[in-house]
């Protein structure tokens, strides 16, 4: 079997800088913008939505939907349903056992706006768990991209998840899509978050981290030959964020890794990096693409139009 190489580009459809905000000017302004650099490269992408921001805003998802890319779920209001692997103290955390109801309720928003059933999901943050993974199998979903490699640090070959522990194989029927993260970053000690894979390809730009997903290939590499990167990127990151906003009751000022290079430099770098991954001979998929896929000899990708 010949080697083959593909990326998964995904975006988590949420408000402007995670829950920071209550803005929607990245999934409004945003994704029209991403959606021509897609269609200008003949590729498809996977969005994953809140079902807040889906019922908000139906018609894009519509649009995303129109142009032949997969809609995913990305928990209901961008809520912890997980493990935490930094601090953030902000956003609702789940409690254990409304995990399963949570996911439910999200799942059946997202169906309701898009007409179509998710099959993918991501936490926010990054922030999963066993029972989250659990709850997602009992709905249905085919594959998950939660796992945070740079915390556990570990490679990212997709796997079926233990029922009993989903940072080990077993013999779920779930796809888990590990996030890869540069393992030879000179960052000290494998749960540095420093390590992740974003914001690198807009703080360091296309041939940065295209040198780096080349680097991870042969880290994601399965037993066949085959590897697959999961890229995630946030629609907000291609619209200009402020430094500091103003809300009733505080003042936040940004660290500069949330508004660096948003807007046009952004999309830019994502045009400029997947020309370098198809002229690499990269092939692009969704993250349903892989999970149909996996079990089989190589990845059937469906192109645009089919």
């Amino acid at each position: 079997m010949h080697m083959q190489n593909a990326v998964i580009l995904s975006f988590d459809m949420e408000t402007d800088i995670g829950s920071w905000t209550d803005d929607t000017r990245g999934v409004t302004e945003g994704t029209p913008e991403i959606l021509e650099v897609l269609k200008e490269h003949d590729i498809h992408a996977t969005f994953l939505f809140t079902g807040r921001e889906a019922e908000r805003h139906p018609d894009c998802v519509a649009s995303v939907l129109e142009a032949g890319h997969e809609i995913g779920c990305h928990t209901m209001y961008h809520e912890t349903v997980g493990r935490p692997v930094y601090s953030v103290p902000v956003g609702s955390f789940a409690l254990e056992e409304e995990i399963e109801s949570r996911l439910a309720l999200a799942t059946d928003a997202v169906e309701r706006v898009a007409g179509v059933r998710p099959r993918s999901f991501r936490a926010p943050r990054l922030f999963g768990s066993t029972r989250m993974i659990q709850a997602l199998e009992q709905l249905g979903y085919a594959v998950d991209s939660s796992f945070p490699c740079y915390f556990h640090g570990r490679d990212f070959v997709p796997y079926h998840p233990h029922s009993e522990d989903w940072a080990r194989s077993g013999s779920m029927s779930l796809l888990e899509v590990p996030v890869f993260y540069d393992t030879e970053g000179n960052e000290a000690g494998d749960k540095n978050r420093a390590r992740d894979q974003w914001p690198m390809l807009r703080l360091k730009g296309a041939d940065w981290f295209s040198d780096l997903c080349g680097r991870m290939f042969d880290r994601a590499r399965d037993e066949r030959g085959i590897s697959a990167l999961c890229v995630y990127l946030h629609p907000w990151e291609f619209v200009d964020m402020p430094r500091v906003v103003e809300t009733d009751e505080s003042t936040i000022t940004f660290r500069p890794f949330l508004y660096r290079n948003t807007g046009k430099p952004a999309l830019r770098a994502l045009s400029n990096f997947i020309g370098i991954m198809k002229q690499q001979g990269a092939e692009f998929a969704t993250l349903i693409d892989l999970a149909e896929n996996f079990n089989y000899g190589g990845l059937k990708l469906k192109r645009r139009g089919a």
